[in-house]
């Protein structure tokens, strides 16, 4: 394998990940046959969903006339028990929230380090993935110019 310049590492990145999704794409027009048959089963059950649809409507709309009287008579109770629940809870919060940011406190630098070393690991491996599409990249050019070699010549020699 030739050895790579970092000037041609990114181009030979970029041609490696263009290889690897050409190859992808042959890869999934083998699957056409049995995505088409998933795709026409998933729209028998639609079909049959919305067929259903009008039956359910006139339901809903039968039951709503009792369940927004059931909504009227119990929203003065829930508003009363919030009510009388609000003062409780807002001085639970008062009381607990120096302890909460304390607690926050101590475990930021913890949290900060992990963060890091996640960083450090992704930038590690982003690193390894460049690599292995650029070594597939210059794979790909070389087998581009060999596969090509008499359009390259042509070509040259016309611009030149």
């Amino acid at each position: 394998m030739p050895t790579q310049t970092t000037e041609n590492k990114a181009l030979y990145a970029v041609a490696g990940a263009a290889d690897l999704a050409i190859e992808k794409l042959r890869e999934l027009s083998t699957h056409g046959p049995a995505i088409a048959e998933r795709a026409e089963a998933v729209a028998g059950v639609v079909r049959d969903k919305l067929a259903e649809l009008p039956g359910e409507i006139v339901k809903l709309r039968a039951e709503l006339p009792a369940d927004l009287q059931k909504l009227r008579d119990d929203v003065p109770a829930e508003v009363q028990k919030l009510r009388s629940d609000l003062p409780g809870q807002l001085k639970k919060v008062r009381n607990d929230l120096p302890a909460d940011v304390q607690k926050l406190r101590d475990e930021l630098p913890t949290v900060l380090h992990d963060v890091q070393t996640k960083l450090v690991k992704a930038s590690g491996e982003l690193a390894d993935v460049v690599a292995d599409l650029s070594a597939r990249g210059e794979g790909a050019v070389s087998r581009f110019r060999r596969d090509h070699a008499d359009t390259l010549d042509a070509v040259t020699s016309t611009v030149a």
